[in-house]
């Protein structure tokens, strides 16, 4: 999807959710080399489009800020949590600090990491399934 495709379905489900305006391809591009990785095509898309998702009632980021991503996944990756988690790049989380992540691999699942348990359960099969079904509360965790 491209950046206005992400902003048109966001918000037709953005009841209590505010979009951050968009990051430019400066700052990916800078976090990108910070991670030591390229973002996910359909994961770099949705920043080009909204750099944030915040949840107002609940007052936290549903989809983290560019610059809460490098420096969350960075202590993941460099912490106590186990090897299978650098496998992973979070980019948000359900509130309760279980980060949504997706597969380095290229692997499109969208997945919830646990990290009491210190695994990662599959949610939707792709960003674009997962965004509906989280906004539309379909997808819980």
């Amino acid at each position: 999807m491209d950046a206005d495709a992400w902003r048109r379905t966001l918000q037709a489900a953005a009841d209590g959710l505010e979009l951050r305006p968009p990051a430019d391809a400066g700052e990916i591009a800078a976090v990108e080399l910070r991670l030591g990785i390229g973002l996910p095509a359909e994961l770099r898309g949705l920043y080009e489009a909204t750099d944030g998702i915040l949840d107002k009632p609940g007052e936290w980021f549903v989809m983290w800020r560019l610059g809460d991503v490098a420096r969350w996944n960075l202590e993941a990756w460099n912490g106590w949590e186990s090897g299978d988690r650098r496998r992973l790049l979070g980019f948000g989380d359900d509130g309760t600090g279980a980060p949504f992540c997706v597969a380095l691999d290229g692997e499109p699942t969208i997945f919830i990491w646990s990290p009491i348990e210190q695994e990662a359960r599959a949610l939707a099969p792709n960003l674009r399934e997962f965004w509906l079904g989280w906004l539309s509360g379909q997808i819980t965790t």
